[in-house]
């Protein structure tokens, strides 16, 4: 059996780089480069990385204080220019208002006209009129306005057609109709749905 024997040699190159490692195994002259683990190579990606991020933030806090300084900039500029109109009128001299009074004229008073006829009396309302006042009241208050009520006026007569929940409603609806001036009788025809 051979004997196995190896020599270790280490150089040193130059000051600040890896050093070189030499093997001699039966005579032979191996080079060993020793270089970083893989845990060296993981830490110093993290911390690249890491660097990346924090330069990014910088530079995007660096814009948006950028943009907010030309946002309030924006805003003060804006403020003076709409002070400055407002203030422009108080510093300049205002001409004086020039009043003119026309002369006094004799006043002349007609004479008043003979009462030829008496004041006529006030046309009856029409059906549609005294309707409308009847639909009015009842979409007034606050218990029947919920509730589609028909109207139909004819000849100072009301008739009113529709549905309610209850008797109370149909008679106040009758009542309302019969409170306007025009209506002298009130057909109620309101259907109680409970």
């Amino acid at each position: 059996m051979s004997e196995y024997r190896e020599k270790r040699t280490v150089v040193r190159g130059v000051p600040g780089s890896r050093p070189v490692v030499e093997s001699q195994y039966d005579s032979a002259v191996v080079h060993e480069r020793r270089g970083m683990s893989g845990t060296a190579v993981a830490a110093l990606i993290i911390a690249v990385i890491a660097a990346a991020v924090v330069i990014t933030m910088l530079v995007i806090n660096s814009q948006q204080r950028t943009s907010d300084q030309q946002l309030a900039d924006e805003r003060a500029r804006t403020a003076t220019a709409q002070q400055q109109p407002v203030q422009a009128p108080q510093s300049q001299q205002q001409s004086p208002v020039i009043v003119t009074v026309p002369q006094p004229q004799p006043a002349v008073v007609p004479a008043p006209a003979p009462p030829s006829q008496p004041a006529a009396a006030p046309a009856p309302r029409t059906s549609t009129e005294v309707e409308i006042d009847v639909t009015s009241k009842l979409l007034d208050d606050s218990d029947l306005h919920s509730y589609p009520i028909d109207v139909k006026v004819s000849g100072g007569t009301a008739t009113l057609s529709g549905q309610v929940p209850s008797n109370d409603l149909k008679v106040r609806a009758g009542k309302l109709a019969r409170s306007v001036k025009g209506v002298g009788n009130v057909v109620n025809n309101i259907v109680v749905q409970l």
